[in-house]
């Protein structure tokens, strides 16, 4: 009875740790190559060097950012008011990338400026 008890807490055991490892892995999808996604940040700075401007330093961090996915600006950043930004960037992003992109605009990247990210939403 010991031996049964013990492969069930085994079985149990490694079971367990693969529904962990597919709840937890970084899986791709694939996008389109000519898709496109919004994203849209509320810029604020703290302590920045005299005549860099928030739309500076936002794509300085959306550049670093834009290294750990593949998705790159399609145009300019637009001011759309009260420390708002909007940018196109192209190809979409799958769940993985978005996280990953997002995490990375939060994170602090570039001294003295802060990114929250409003949306990050694919353009349909």
């Amino acid at each position: 009875m010991r031996y049964i008890l013990g492969l069930a807490g085994v079985a149990a055991a490694v079971f367990a740790v693969l529904l962990l490892r597919d709840a937890t892995l970084s899986t791709h999808q694939q996008v389109e190559p000519d898709s496109q996604i919004e994203l849209v940040m509320h810029v604020s700075t703290k302590g920045a060097e005299a005549g860099q401007t928030r739309v500076e330093m936002a794509e300085a961090l959306l550049l670093t950012c834009r290294l750990e996915v593949h998705s790159d600006p399609v145009g300019p950043i637009e001011d759309i008011g009260n420390d708002r930004f909007r940018v196109v960037l192209s190809p979409s992003m799958d769940t993985t990338d978005r996280r990953q992109f997002r995490g990375c605009l939060d994170d602090w990247g570039v001294d003295h400026v802060r990114v929250d990210v409003e949306h990050l939403v694919p353009i349909e």
